[in-house]
């Protein structure tokens, strides 16, 4: 066994054994000794971080929430008690969030509210749906805007805009092929919801947002939810999620039914869904999607993957 000798290299006097994994001060001459070419302090290192997070903000309106700071990059819409940004976060490790500004009181509350269900939604979830739910980043006072709220959710990744942004962008009406996909994503997160004994209460071409390169369709705004649904008020959210695909499938037109082009049995289908509220009901989230699945089979022939470009 070799001894090693560990020694100040400015008046050679022995230092403690702790010297070959951290800073020591020598006890002879007050040198402050490392065993690396360089080292961090504790106060330039927080001094640094500071810089770093003071400098990464832009030019804009910058808020607070939650004891984090946010840049506002975008405007992605208004509503009629709040309005929506696109924002990122300021620090070290930015990220993008989707911001709701309160522009009345009453948005207080249901800001809390809509956080309050994601936050159980996610539990529900146990990781197999959280995909399809926003996820909630801090919810509360704006600091130093006594009279503002904020709502900040974490911006999911690829996702383009929303189901009355694709409806615009297509005024003659999506493709089918596209409508069903959709519905089926929809359906999708309303059985997930509909088994945990939720509803959505409000499903429209603004609460849902479109993954054109995935194929992914995720809900949002989840302030009028309601715990312990019954059957009708979840066939409620079914019958609209099928009103839903018939907009986009007529778009600007104002067209019975749907139009020529769309296979009979998913015309039918999508059709029957938006009218009748029972027949939603009997099916559920479940049966709607084996319907669709056959009807799809019949109109279009074996599944294929036909990209969404915008």
């Amino acid at each position: 066994m070799s001894w090693v000798a560990i020694s100040c290299p400015q008046c050679s006097a022995p230092l403690p054994r702790v010297a070959l994994w951290r800073s020591v001060t020598c006890a002879s001459c007050g040198s402050l000794i490392t065993r690396t070419e360089s080292v961090v302090t504790r106060d330039s290192f927080r001094k640094a971080l500071d810089r770093a997070r003071r400098g990464s903000a832009g030019a804009g309106e910058s808020i607070e929430c939650g004891g984090q700071g946010y840049q506002l990059m975008q405007s992605l819409g208004n509503g009629g008690i709040s309005q929506v940004y696109l924002a990122r976060r300021i620090g070290t490790l930015p990220f993008l969030a989707t911001i709701k500004l309160s522009s009345a009181p009453s948005a207080a509350a249901g800001f809390a509210r809509e956080a309050q269900v994601l936050r159980e939604l996610h539990g529900a979830a146990g990781g197999g749906f959280a995909q399809f739910l926003p996820e909630v980043v801090a919810q509360g006072m704006v600091e130093g805007a006594l009279v503002r709220h904020a709502l900040v959710l974490r911006h999911p990744n690829g996702y383009w805009g929303s189901l009355a942004a694709l409806g615009q962008r297509f005024p003659q009406g999506i493709d089918p092929r596209h409508a069903v996909w959709i519905w089926r994503r929809m359906l999708a997160a309303l059985g997930f919801v509909h088994s945990r004994g939720w509803s959505h209460g409000d499903v429209r071409p603004e609460h849902a947002l479109v993954h054109p390169s995935d194929h992914g369709v995720r809900l949002i705004s989840w302030g009028a939810a309601q715990k312990d649904a019954g059957a009708k008020t979840q066939a409620g959210d079914l019958q609209r999620s099928a009103r839903v695909v018939l907009v986009l499938l007529n778009g600007a037109s104002e067209t019975e039914g749907v139009k020529d082009h769309v296979p009979s049995e998913f015309g039918q289908l999508v059709t029957r869904a938006g009218q009748d509220l029972e027949f939603c009901r009997t099916q559920g989230a479940e049966g709607l999607d084996v319907l669709l699945r056959a009807a799809a089979g019949a109109g279009f022939g074996p599944p294929s993957f036909v990209p969404l470009l915008l």
